[in-house]
């Protein structure tokens, strides 16, 4: 869509040369058309009947051209323009009572914007958009209060990618030049945010999904001088700033934390924390306005401190030069492995106990990880030694115990022998289900209920899966496994239900399962990386190639995060086909709605228009050709998904 947006614009430049200025779009089709990249911004369109009092004028001069567009009172509304004399717009301008209060930026001329402005009453933000797939990857200014509201309003949605573009990273630490020490706390605060925000949703009733930003409250901004050691520049921070929420028509209060000033650009370093009313603690000084106790600001014996030095040292030059995307198994494990090894020595001297536990659930996850790569089985020992050690914290040992079933479950599936891999699907069963009893409100429990739902269904426990993804849905509801879990509930009921699908095709055209009304259609939700699909798809083109004539057809519904790779995969491998296009991949709108967790998944529609049943490759000539004659599919309507094939991996 943003594409064909953008190629819109080109036309309408295209036809602002001085040789055809008679052709000016109408305002109608600039305001109707054409939007922000970035939704989040009030700017003005009058009504619909006041378009004919509209109009757009064509400007140019000292080498620049555009389109102008003024409202009934002869207000600016709009301005478009080319910078650089190529016929194509470079700047989009939106404006409100008369002021700009948005634009969007093609710096580099590729008809793609690669940075975004919030002027006037929008406030201040400045962002880039380095790979200009329309999320901002980096600030290049943004007021401490924009800040707050970023990372609050990314916590609802449960945006990461917002999210980690106001949290502290490398590069501020560089820029603000602080101590080593004090540098890798500010990093250690925000390692992990993922999870970390798993662990605020868990432990809170306050911020959810239907929350809104109300007001940013801090306190009067403090100055760090570099005399204090912990910067080599004076630093402006917020001790402790606080927000104001509200959910369900009651305002709620949440603590931003500490923030600093990196140049043009507040950043947080820590994650917001709702207080809710049974967890209304909030911590005095953060990381950087923590009073100095001795001499050189730490409590450890000399020795302790400079081994501490010592180790985090070499823990930052092993991150320096972490592995890629192309890295082997072996290396990946090797890396961990390297990595805990060191973490396992800071664990012993961590100064504080809060330390203590970040520094063990980096091990636990490092372990984990290298032996999930099946390189590294003799981790599983030491997850386990550390599962003996931790069990006088319940929360800690939860999150130790999780792992250690995850590094079991790898090494146990390490057989070629069919019985005993049966015997460890069914041990994977049972430790997820007493994970989900004994922690239900851990920071991993919506992840292991999900995990045993999806098991459950694939091995054709329907009723046990739906009775833990209505737990999901009852407990976790606003974390992305209770919403998947809603979207599982829906489509395991399907069976004889009018079918509601609609979306844009490959191409941005709209398309919606009521045209195929008439047909047997053939519903798939596929990806180009799912190498099952990849290995049914001869199958799928036979059955189409073989009924099309008679009335079938195939829908495609498509879940790859990056579209570049689609045409270039149907051109290869064929289904060609009509295909709906699912922004956002597994983890857009529609994948939710139908809670799909395996890809594909396929499940057919008869000529009314409702679901029929499921199907699987082996079975799809025999399901066809019934519909095809009117016959209903009461056997085949209790296999799978409650009628939906069974999905794979």
């Amino acid at each position: 869509m943003r594409l064909a947006h953008l190629a819109a614009y080109s036309l309408v430049l295209c036809v602002a040369t001085p040789a055809t200025y008679s052709q000016v779009p109408s305002p109608e089709q600039i305001l109707t058309q054409f939007r922000p990249i970035h939704r989040d911004v009030e700017f003005e369109t009058p009504p619909r009947d006041d378009f004919g009092d509209c109009k757009v004028d064509v400007e140019r001069g000292n080498g620049i051209a555009g389109f102008v567009v003024y409202g009934p009172a002869g207000q600016v509304l709009r301005r478009f323009t080319d910078t650089n004399g190529d016929n194509k717009p470079d700047l989009f301008r939106y404006y409100r009572m008369g002021l700009e209060v948005y634009r969007d930026i093609d710096s580099n001329q590729n008809e793609k914007p690669d940075q975004h402005r919030w002027l006037n009453w929008a406030g201040m933000r400045w962002g880039n958009d380095e790979d200009e797939d329309g999320k901002i990857d980096s600030w290049r200014m943004l007021s401490a209060q924009e800040a707050a509201q970023t990372a609050v309003e990314a916590m609802i949605k449960g945006d990461m990618h917002v999210l980690g573009s106001v949290l502290i990273n490398a590069d501020d630490v560089r820029r603000i030049k602080a101590a080593p020490a004090i540098g890798r706390q500010l990093l250690l605060s925000v390692k992990d945010p993922s999870a970390q925000l798993r662990k605020v949703l868990a432990g809170s009733k306050s911020l959810t999904s239907v929350s809104k930003w109300v007001r940013f409250d801090p306190p009067v901004p403090g100055l760090i001088p570099k005399e204090d050691g912990k910067a080599d520049n004076d630093l402006t921070v917020y001790e402790n700033a606080m927000a104001i929420i509200e959910t369900a028509g009651t305002h709620q209060l949440v603590s931003i934390g500490e923030m600093v000033k990196v140049g043009n650009v507040w950043k947080l370093t820590q994650l917001p924390k709702p207080l809710d009313a049974d967890n209304a603690e909030v911590q005095i000084g953060g990381i950087l306005m923590q009073p100095q106790l001795t001499g050189g600001g730490d409590n450890a014996p000399p020795e302790m401190a400079q081994e501490m030095e010592k180790l985090l040292t070499q823990l930052q030059k092993l991150d320096e030069n972490s592995p890629t995307a192309s890295v082997t198994p072996t290396g990946l494990a090797r890396y961990n492995q390297q990595r805990a090894d060191i973490i396992e020595k800071v664990i012993r001297i961590a100064p504080t106990e809060r330390e203590r536990v970040q520094w063990i659930e980096q091990f636990a996850d490092g372990i984990a990880a290298a032996v999930q790569t099946g390189q590294y089985d003799a981790g599983l020992t030491r997850l386990t030694a550390l599962q003996n050690q931790v069990k006088a914290n319940p929360e800690l040992l939860g999150y130790v115990w999780y792992r250690r079933l995850l590094a079991e479950y790898a090494v146990r599936l390490k057989t070629d022998d069919d019985k005993e891999q049966q015997e460890a699907q069914e041990w994977w069963l049972k430790q997820l289900e007493v994970f989900a009893q004994r922690w239900p409100q851990s920071t991993d429990a919506s992840d292991a209920i999900v995990q045993l739902a999806i098991s459950l269904e694939l091995t054709g426990r329907l009723d046990d899966a739906k009775r833990w993804y209505s737990q999901l849905v009852k407990d976790h509801a606003e974390t992305n496994a209770g919403i998947r879990a809603r979207g599982a509930l829906r489509r395991l009921g399907l069976t004889g239900k009018p079918l509601q699908l609609a979306g844009r095709s490959l191409d941005g055209k709209p398309i919606d399962a009521s045209q195929y009304r008439g047909k047997v259609t053939l519903v798939v939700f596929w990806a180009t990386w799912a190498r099952p699909y990849t290995d049914d798809l001869p199958k799928l083109i036979a059955a189409h190639t073989k009924y099309q004539r008679s009335g079938f057809e195939i829908l495609g519904v498509n879940l790859d995060a990056d579209a570049s790779g689609i045409q270039p995969y149907l051109v290869k491998n064929g289904g060609k086909w009509q295909h709906i296009r699912v922004p956002g991949g597994t983890d857009g709108q529609l994948a939710k709605d139908f809670g799909i967790v395996s890809v594909p998944t396929m499940f057919v529609v008869d000529k009314t228009g409702r679901v029929a049943g499921g199907i699987t490759v082996d079975n799809l000539e025999q399901v066809v050709a019934s519909l095809l004659k009117g016959q209903p599919l009461d056997s085949l309507s209790r296999q799978g998904a409650a009628g939906l094939s069974t999905p794979r991996n």
